[in-house]
């Protein structure tokens, strides 16, 4: 099941605290982060990877308007107050959801489910990711979310797609330095494939339209963490 990562900001410990353990019950959510909101918990902030975060308003060092204004991710943003002044301000911000303290756990699954629903949208919009690379002496534009996987052949590879193959003039590390970490992984030497294409594996292989490619035996635990982080 796909998890969503979040983080907490909030000065208060007991708030957090309570935060947390809904965070713990949930299914859908990972916490990697709680803090109380400071420059340094901004740059933090600014380089993780983070779906969801749950911010404060009322604090010491940073308030909550200071601390989005300086994100320069963009994760759907729960804001949770006691004072319900601050929501005309918070959507000003374009934030998913305002929660005013202390909120009901069947108020905080509405917030999440809004929020987790609208990173699925927001994924599902992204453009196609086109990559150019020359085929038959053509320079061509390969949709990168269409390919199924590409194989090593000497000095060339083979990118399948749904459409048809193409044999480029590429090593393989090569090629895998122009495609998306999160989205493929090389799971042997002579293979590499598109995460959303896999329909069935286990540990020695894995099937993507009838196709068994086989998996090295030190790629199957990244293969495992990949997967699971897939919608």
């Amino acid at each position: 099941m796909k998890t969503f990562n979040c983080a907490i900001i909030e000065d208060s410990i007991t708030q957090r605290k309570l935060l947390e353990q809904l965070i713990a019950k949930s299914k859908h959510l990972k916490l990697i982060h709680a803090a109380s909101a400071n420059a340094e918990t901004l740059k933090e902030i600014n380089k993780s990877k983070i779906d969801l975060l749950f911010l404060d308003i009322e604090m010491p060092d940073m308030n909550g308007f200071e601390f989005l204004s300086g994100l320069t991710i963009q994760p759907q943003v729960i804001i949770t107050s006691h004072d319900q002044k601050y929501a005309l301000e918070a959507f000003d911000f374009n934030v998913t959801d305002f929660l005013l303290k202390p909120y009901s756990t069947d108020r905080f699954e509405a917030a999440i489910t809004k929020a987790i629903d609208k990173v699925k949208s927001a994924k599902k919009k992204q453009p196609e990711s086109k990559l150019v690379v020359k085929h038959n002496l053509k320079q061509v534009e390969l949709n990168v979310h269409a390919i199924l996987y590409i194989e090593a052949l000497g000095d060339y590879v083979k990118v399948v797609t749904e459409e048809r193959n193409y044999v480029i003039l590429s090593t393989m590390s090569a090629f895998n330095d122009r495609l998306e970490a999160d989205k493929f992984i090389r799971i042997h030497k002579s293979y590499i494939v598109n995460l959303k294409m896999v329909e069935r594996y286990n540990h020695e292989f894995i099937e993507i339209q009838n196709k068994k490619i086989p998996i090295s035996r030190a790629k199957i635990v990244e293969l495992d963490q990949l997967l699971n982080c897939l919608d």
